[in-house]
Formats: C-alpha cells, structure tokens, sequence
C-alpha cells in the first residue's frame, strides 16, 4: 500500500498534519504561556516596591533579615508561588526568602532589571531564575535605599541592593498542566484534534478521488505487459476523449495508443503471414519456368545432332515460352513491390475511356475465342474525359479482363459497363463474368497477393496471383477504390469509379 502513489501521498500528508498540529500546539502553547506572564507580571508590578515602601530591608548598614522573613510570611499568605531575593547593584545574590531552598546561580543579569525599572509597559519581561542554570521567570524588582540617621528615611543617589521577586515560581512551570486542568482548555484542543483529523480525511478523499485515473492508467499498463503488448486491457472502456482533466486525458490517449499498437501489430502479424505465403508461391511460380527451361534446354543440348529441326524447335519454343512466364512473373512482383513502397507516381492526363477499353477487348479477343468467351462493352453516350494514368489504367482492365475470361465457362459473357457518375464527378465502371464465382468467406481477402480461394484449383496455375492486388494498388493511386460482389456458382462484378477531366 505505501509503494503507490496514494500511500506515499497519503503519508507524506500525515507527516505534514503532525508537524502542523505539533507546531500549531507548541504555538497555542507558548502563548498561553505568554499571556498567562503577562497577566501576572502586570498583577505583580508594583509588588516589589510596595514591600520596599512598607519593610525596612536595609538597617545598619546590612540586609534585615526579620524584615525579610515577615514580607515572605505575608507572600505565603497571598501567594505561595513567590520567591523572595535580595541581590546587589552588580546582581550578586545576597540572600532569599528560602534559606534551606536550592539556588543553583549566585547571579542575576542586571539587563532586565534595568528594563523593568526603566519601561516597565513591554510586558511580559522576564529574568534570571535563581533556582535554574539557564531558566527565566516573570519578576517584580525595587532598589532598596540606605537609611540616613533621621527621623525620616531619605533614598540615597543609590540603591545599596534590589529586592527581586520571582511570581508563582512553582506554580506555572508547565502551562500543559494549567490547560489540563482547564476543561475549556480541553474541549477547545479536542475540537482542534477533531477538525485536523476531519480535514485530514477530507483531502485524501479528495485524492483518492482525484488519483483514480492514474491508477486505472496504472492497472491497464500492467495488464497490458502482461498480454505482451498483444491485447488492448479491458479497463479502459471508461475514459471521455473530451474531457478536460489531463490525467483523463492521458488515459484516453493510452487507450488510443494501445489500439494503434495492437492493430499495427496484428497487421505486422498479417504482413508476415502474407510475406511468408508470397515467398512459398514465388518459389514455386519461378521453379516451375525454370525447371521447364533447364530440361527443355538439357533436352536439346543431349539430342543436338541426332534430332530434327522440328524437334529441337520444340525444344527452344518450349523454353522461351517459360522465359516469356518466367520474365512476367518478375515484372509483376518488381511492379507489386514498387507499389508497396509507394515508389510510382502516376502521370495523369485526358483520355477516352470507351478507347481505351475497346483496345484492349481488341487484345484478348484472341484469349476469349479460345475459351468461348464473349466480350461486350456498354458505353453511355458522350461520356466526358478520364483522368488518370493512362498506362496504368489500361493494366487495371487487363488484369481484371483477363482474370474474368480465365475464371468464365464457355459460352459466357464478360461485360464492361461505363456510366458518368451525377455531377460529373467521374466514370463508373462496372465488370461482370458469368463464371464460378468466388466463396463468401474469400472475398475479404481477394486483393491479397498469391491470395487461393478455396475454389481456385482449375484456374490457379494460368495467373500469377498477383493481378487483383496490383490493381487495386493502380486505382488507388488514381483515387479509385474498388468493390467486389460475387455469387458462388453465378459470377462475379467489380465496381470503381475514375475521375474525369477535361478534354
């Protein structure tokens, strides 16, 4: 518990209320005591010359010690806390009210007895205690006077010694005690008590409150390094984006960054997967040429001279053939890995769709008759310009049209539908095959390279694998995005739209 931040916190608070409340006592305490000398020295400030007026302390050239005694037995009448000292000009003790008492100094500092007699308004003003080696009391001080031989005593230039009255020496030493005995002392220090306790639980309440996202933040990160990084934590499905708390905030933004790590990491995941498959297909596309190359070529290296021409041309058309593959393959993975990187820029310009689609119906027409295929375009009338990368445009349809013929019966038809979009926005483009169609479960994942539908066998090895994801890319760089529908047994369409520009 003191290892988190509200332990810590919660300590260091109760650390801080004790010193305050020890500070705030030693405080009341001290001026208590302050108020209680002032009181009483005020009370007692003319004790000393009072007693001096009405006793004879000086006789015969020495203290009178009777008189001394009489004016303490009058003091324990009044008050039994004072102390009664005689002490020189220069602050030596000459003598005291207690001659069996302990006096552990010989001398008093004159400083405060000249203040006394000099300004005695600053009150409370205190002196040396005889009975201690460093302590100091309230007092009342006199000078005591000679007496001249007459009838009445005159004061001399000056005093031959002070009498120096400690108040309530034993009575007050503690004021704790006096407060103990005050039962409004008491109840005014547990109300004290009661209120800093009070205020204390308030403000770590307050923080306990206040610190709780910080340890929902704390709780999710831990939870979070213990799914390895894999899992977004489940405690942070209550944080507000917009609040203006900045530890919520900084929860939000945890949040955030945990789900952009776990996608971008199930995508680092997906990207291997998928590199792994296309190196397993690179593999075999590239060994199935080069293996028809090298034993068509071993072939006709073994057999020169004893075969004829018609069979050592065999030979050679054979393994240009698989070159011709073998070349085609490379293209589409450089192009792929080109597109990848985003290292092509397209060149945009104004062309006619209708054109360019006609052209290339033109170049696999040949393709479609070998499988009775129909090609047919419908074309809206006055369709405005494309605009776009001619040159890749036209590998986007060939791809496409290929694909459909490939992947269509005999006796099908593959449509190329060309509509303007309203307002001029672009030309839509719809392609349609009447061929085996593609499961449902594998049309998220179409544009995958070297991606098997799981009813691929018959037309696998014709293509590459690589033509719908290098289409897609093409489009993309031509702010074109591509749909799919497909029905099992029924056929396939895509859609996407191309911007249009000026003639």
């Amino acid at each position: 518990m003191l290892r988190t931040l509200f332990g810590k916190v919660s300590l260091a608070l109760l650390a801080i209320f004790v010193l305050l409340g020890a500070l705030l006592v030693s405080s009341v305490d001290n001026s208590a005591r302050a108020f209680q000398e002032e009181i009483a020295q005020k009370l007692h400030v003319d004790l000393a010359k009072n007693l001096v007026d009405d006793g004879q302390f000086w006789s015969q050239g020495e203290i009178n010690t009777r008189s001394i005694r009489d004016a303490l037995h009058m003091m324990m009448v009044l008050g039994p806390g004072l102390e009664l000292y005689v002490i020189s000009p220069r602050g030596e003790l000459m003598t005291f009210s207690d001659p069996d008492g302990e006096v552990l100094r010989d001398n008093i500092d004159m400083g405060p007895v000249s203040l006394f007699l000099n300004d005695n308004t600053r009150l409370p003003i205190v002196g040396d205690d005889p009975r201690s080696l460093s302590g100091q009391k309230i007092f009342s001080v006199a000078p005591v006077y000679a007496e001249v031989n007459t009838d009445e005593p005159v004061p001399a230039l000056d005093p031959v010694a002070y009498l120096y009255i400690i108040i309530e020496g034993g009575s007050f030493d503690s004021v704790a005690e006096m407060l103990n005995s005050s039962r409004i002392a008491s109840i005014g220090l547990s109300a004290l008590a009661i209120g800093t306790v009070f205020f204390l639980l308030a403000l770590l309440l307050l923080f306990f409150f206040f610190t709780r996202p910080v340890r929902r933040l704390s709780g999710a990160m831990i939870e979070f390094r213990n799914n390895n990084f894999l899992e977004v934590p489940s405690g942070l499905g209550k944080s507000v984006p917009n609040d203006r708390d900045e530890l919520t905030q900084l929860l939000s933004i945890f949040e955030e960054m945990t789900q952009h790590i776990v996608t971008q990491f199930d995508e680092m995941l997906k990207s291997k997967r998928l590199r792994q498959e296309m190196v397993t297909h690179i593999s075999h596309d590239l060994k199935t040429p080069l293996a028809g190359v090298k034993a068509y070529l071993e072939t006709y290296l073994m057999r020169r001279g004893s075969q004829s021409d018609a069979e050592a041309l065999q030979c050679i058309e054979v393994a240009a053939k698989n070159c011709a593959q073998l070349e085609h393959l490379v293209h589409e993975l450089f192009l792929l890995s080109r597109l990848e990187a985003e290292d092509i820029v397209p060149e945009k310009e104004a062309f006619s769709l209708p054109e360019l689609v006609d052209d290339i119906m033109q170049k696999l027409s040949f393709q479609a008759q070998e499988k009775g295929v129909t090609l047919h375009c419908d074309c809206q009338q006055a369709l405005p310009f494309a605009f776009a990368d001619v040159a890749q445009i036209d590998r986007v349809f060939t791809n496409l049209l290929d694909n459909a013929i490939r992947h269509s019966a005999a006796n099908s038809t593959v449509r190329v539908r060309l509509r303007e979009v309203s307002q001029g926005r672009g030309i839509d483009v719809l392609l349609t095959d009447t061929g085996s169609g593609i499961p449902e479960q594998d049309i998220e994942r179409l544009f995958e390279p070297y991606f098997k539908a799981s009813n691929r066998d018959q037309h696998y090895q014709q293509g590459t694998g690589l033509g719908l994801a290098i289409s897609r890319r093409l489009l993309a760089l031509n702010g074109a995005s591509i749909e799919v529908q497909s029905t099992l047994g029924e056929g396939t369409s895509f859609r996407f739209c191309i911007p249009s520009g000026k003639a």
